[in-house]
């Protein structure tokens, strides 16, 4: 397999929710996968945990976050805590990638995680996933 062996389960459930979510009509909406491991993930409990699970409720934010994923299904954006253009998730990073058919974007999906994360392996399963899923989306 391609993924790591502590990241597989995180890649299944991305996958299942991401499956679940391919529809034939556009529409706005966010699935999330995996949020339970937020808790793992060393940030500050519960303050900055609670703020950060917050965030990610607003489901406009997220949105916004996977808007400016990158211009082509190729490009990775990174942000790095005060990076990230929301207070709330200053104390996280995210890795985030758009994916669709060909090279029509369609759709966008990332990583969630602390600042300490290991961003070459997270990096990897991000675009791992994407291609996957653009590769469902192409045939």
């Amino acid at each position: 397999s391609a993924f790591e062996p502590h990241q597989r389960d995180v890649v299944r459930s991305v996958t299942t929710a991401l499956d679940d979510a391919l529809l034939p009509e556009r529409e706005e909406r966010v699935i999330m996968a995996g949020t339970a491991h937020l808790a793992r993930s060393g940030l500050d409990v519960p303050v900055q945990l609670h703020d950060v699970l917050e965030a990610l409720e607003q489901h406009v934010i997220l949105l916004k976050l996977l808007g400016t994923a990158g211009e082509s299904s190729d490009a990775l954006a990174v942000r790095i805590g005060h990076e990230n253009p929301f207070t709330e998730l200053q104390s996280t990073s995210m890795v985030t990638t758009g994916y669709g058919p060909g090279s029509e974007l369609v759709a966008g999906l990332g990583v969630v995680g602390p600042t300490r994360m290991d961003y070459p392996s997270t990096m990897a399963a991000v675009r791992a996933v994407a291609t996957y899923v653009s590769r469902i989306l192409a045939d």
